[in-house]
């Protein structure tokens, strides 16, 4: 029984301490706001920022300069779920008064026909409320260049590669390596075009026809018609850019690209015509980029389709 009242006794103490660094702590904490309440209101209002832009994703750990370039970096291959992303955050830039414009910058070689030809109707939409510029980096290909002919001027890098104007469907024929395997196709379909192409054979003439015509010369021609009405030129001078051909951006200046430069003059013009357009200081302006997808650790996703339409949807590519 002495044990067991030392033991709370001990427990009594403990607690009592730990009441008594509680209260020692209230009341620092009551004194420090009495003698520093314009510090203290400084505090939680960087703090509440700081939240908001931690909900927000926007930013990385530092907040948002007053005012600010939103600049965007594409350097993802070109999907449906990846526009979405980017769309969300420029609707999130377009309601900050802060924002005074938007940089995109582009790495991408290309992707969907459909989200690029979204993306390009929602920048030239997105400019009636903020600007925006676009900076070819490195590179500006097939569907990158798509989206990117919403916007005038385009600045590229001299070194910068653009066009690739076309529309490929990937085909691989696993035929041989299935009967090896013991793996035969035995699809029941009904409708003569239903499906149209095998993984187990190569196409023939009809069937290639028939993709031709009924998907990439009419995605292919939906492609050179944005184009041409963004870039303002007649499908017949395009057509001598859009067999496919990747080009240097400075061998076609005044064509696919407006101008020639680099990421830093770029930025120090933009500078400019803000401070310009704001009455503001150029030194007060500053660049931010904005955080798309939050890193992630890498992991394995395996998926088996059996919708042959969507497998050949998906892998058409603007490339």
């Amino acid at each position: 029984s002495s044990i067991k009242a030392s033991f709370i006794f001990h427990i009594v103490i403990i607690t009592f301490i730990a009441l008594i660094s509680k209260f020692v702590s209230i009341y620092l904490a009551l004194k420090c706001m009495v003698d520093k309440k314009s510090a203290l209101r400084g505090a939680l209002s960087f703090l509440s920022r700081a939240s908001f832009l931690k909900k927000s994703g926007l930013f990385g750990e530092t907040a948002p300069h007053k005012p600010y370039v939103a600049v965007i970096d594409f350097n993802k291959e070109i999907t449906t779920d990846y526009i979405h992303k980017l769309i969300s955050k420029m609707e999130s830039i377009k309601e900050d008064k802060d924002a005074k414009e938007v940089l995109i910058v582009f790495n991408t070689p290309g992707g969907s026909p459909s989200a690029s030809d979204e993306f390009n109707a929602y920048l030239k939409d997105y400019t009636k409320t903020k600007k925006v510029n676009v900076y070819i980096e490195s590179m500006a290909a097939s569907g990158g260049y798509y989206i990117v002919s919403a916007i005038k001027p385009i600045i590229a890098n001299k070194n910068a590669v653009v066009g690739s104007i076309g529309v490929i469907m990937p085909h691989y024929v696993i035929g041989k390596l299935a009967k090896k395997l013991g793996i035969e196709q035995d699809n029941i379909a009904v409708g003569k075009y239903k499906e149209p192409i095998s993984l187990f054979e190569k196409a023939n003439k009809e069937q290639r026809a028939y993709l031709y015509s009924h998907l990439l010369n009419p995605t292919y021609e939906n492609f050179l018609n944005v184009v041409a009405k963004d870039r303002n030129l007649s499908i017949k001078t395009l057509k001598k850019y859009a067999d496919g051909k990747i080009f240097i951006a400075n061998r076609v200046k005044g064509v696919l690209v407006d101008k020639i430069s680099t990421l830093v003059d770029t930025k120090k013009e933009i500078k400019k015509e803000i401070a310009k357009k704001f009455k503001l200081k150029e030194k007060e302006i500053k660049f931010y980029k904005i955080v798309i997808d939050k890193k992630q650790l890498p992991f394995f996703k395996v998926e088996f389709e059996n919708s042959t339409l969507n497998s050949l949807t998906q892998k058409l590519n603007l490339k």
